[in-house]
This record gives structure tokens, sequence and C-alpha cells, in this order.
């Protein structure tokens, strides 16, 4: 007898179980599953004999389309060829930011002549958990010479912050973008020269804001801050190191709101800090003491 239309057998609920089953597997955190990966070591391991003769049939059936083969010798000496091909582009390549780096050391020792420091490249490893603050971590440590308040610098002359924390392999940097930086004192220069006074702040955006000074001597000289103008670092909390380094360039200037007047200078370093990968770190060589009162403490 014909079984009725309302009769289901458990053929007929297999189905649905299954995508019930799958469903509720979806969204099943994968700690849980681990003890269950077995099952498909074992389907695999089924599975492989059944699918290594059936490739080799469809090898058979739709061979791949091979040119005349080249002798092995010539084979040989192409493969040759490939490999001296990296190796060339790998040492020039290496050639190029050795000659990029000696550049960058060459441009920081002309700007502060005078000054004792041993230059120190350091690669980025790590990144603080606050994007406000946006700290590095450094694979260079007091073993090189690296000692908290030392200046860090990237690309040449811009100036990065400074070391706040030294371990032993490792330092911590913060750069001047970072809420917790505090003022910094710069200059913009406009020309001949010359640079007019400002006081920045982080604030919070990757860039440095801050009103431009007035100065009696030369009333007209706030109305020459033009966007694009380079801004260094004139800070004698800062040591003597990073005087002159590059904080920037000017983004923007607007009035003041207290007074329109007054200029309101904005300042965006060349380089997005909290991106770099290698830093040059100045490492002072100076004993202690001196080190301490030539950085006037925490840049």
């Amino acid at each position: 007898m014909g079984r009725q239309a309302h009769q289901r057998t458990h053929a007929d609920r297999l189905l649905p179980a299954a995508v019930v089953l799958l469903l509720v597997l979806s969204v099943v955190p994968h700690r849980w599953l681990v003890p269950n990966a077995w099952i498909g070591g074992l389907v695999e391991l089924v599975s492989a004999p059944v699918a290594q003769p059936l490739r080799a049939i469809g090898g058979w059936l739709a061979p791949a389309k091979l040119g005349a083969a080249e002798p092995a010798e010539i084979a040989q000496l192409r493969r040759q060829i490939d490999e001296y091909k990296t190796l060339y582009e790998r040492a020039k390549s290496r050639n190029n930011d050795l000659l990029r780096q000696m550049e960058q050391l060459r441009l920081m020792v002309e700007l502060n002549p005078s000054v004792s420091t041993r230059l120190l490249y350091a690669p980025v490893i790590g990144a603080g958990s606050d994007p406000s603050n946006a700290q590095l971590l450094i694979r260079a440590g007091t073993r090189q010479g690296v000692h908290t308040n030392d200046v860090v610098a990237v690309e040449g002359v811009q100036l990065f912050g400074a070391v706040i924390d030294a371990s032993n392999r490792t330092s911590w940097i913060r750069p001047i973008t970072a809420k917790s930086q505090g003022f910094i004192q710069g200059l913009v220069m406009i020309g001949d020269g010359r640079g007019i006074t400002c006081s920045l702040r982080p604030v919070g955006d990757g860039t440095l804001r801050g009103d431009a000074a007035y100065d009696p001597e030369d009333p007209d000289a706030t109305t020459q801050i033009k966007v694009g103008q380079l801004v260094r670092l004139d800070d004698g909390e800062w040591s003597a190191g990073a005087q002159m380094l590059v904080l920037g360039t000017v983004e923007a200037v607007e009035p003041a709101p207290d007074s329109p007047l007054r200029p309101v200078v904005i300042v965006r370093p060349t380089v997005a800090l909290e991106r770099v990968t290698e830093v040059i770190i100045r490492v002072s060589e100076m004993p202690g003491d001196e080190r301490d009162r030539s950085t006037g403490g925490t840049p």
C-alpha cells in the first residue's frame, strides 16, 4: 500500500535536520569544534585514494599542451639565469636602501654638526593600544646605547619624537602628534632665514595646532605665513640634537576665535608618524648626568 502524502519517514526529516545542524555549527565558536577536527582528516584519508586515480585519468584524457622539450642543459642554464637575476634585483634594492639611509644620515649630521650624537637605525616592531597616543615599540634598547629622552627622527630630518622608556633590547617612542606630548615651540620659516614663533599642541588627528606669536618689531610678519611653509623645532625643553628638526609643513592658517588678527597655524608632519616602519635615533654620547641636563628632562 502506498504511503499517504501527510506521512513522513526518517529520510524526509534528514535534510532539514542537516540544514539546521549546519546553521548551528556556523555560529559555534571555533574552539568548540577543534575536538571534532578528526572527522575532516578521516574524510580526507578516505577520499584521497579515490581522487588520485581520477586525477590521473583526467590528465590522460586531456593532456597538457606542451611545446617541444628543450635540452636539459639549456633548461638548467635558464634556471640559473633566473636565479642570478633574482639575486641581482635583491642586491640592487638593498643598495638603494643603503644609499637612502646614508643621505638621511648626512642631512641629520649637517643640521647639527656640533652635537655629539650617534645615529642608530631601528625597526618598528609594535604599537600601543591607544590610537590617540600612537606610541611605537622599536627593536633597540640600552644594549645599543638607547636611553630615555633620546631624540627620534624619520626620513632624515623629520622629527618623530623621543624615547620614553628603554629596556635592554626594545624601547617605546612617543610621536610629537600624541596628545600626551604637550606644547611644542616651533618656527614657521617664512623665508630669508626668518621664522615666526608658534606654540603648537597635538589635537589627536595627526596634526599640531597653535597660535603664531606677534612680533612688535615686525607686526606684518604673521601675514606672511602661507600653506606649505616648513615648520622647525625651536624649543629649549628639547635637546640640542633636536633643534631645527622639521615638525612638518603648514597645512592651514585660520584666524583665532578671540582675535581674528592673530593667525592659528595647523601643522602636519611630512610623514604619517603612526605608520612608520623604521626610525633614526640620535643616541647621545654624553654621560648620563650631562644628557639629562641637556634635554631638560622629558622632551
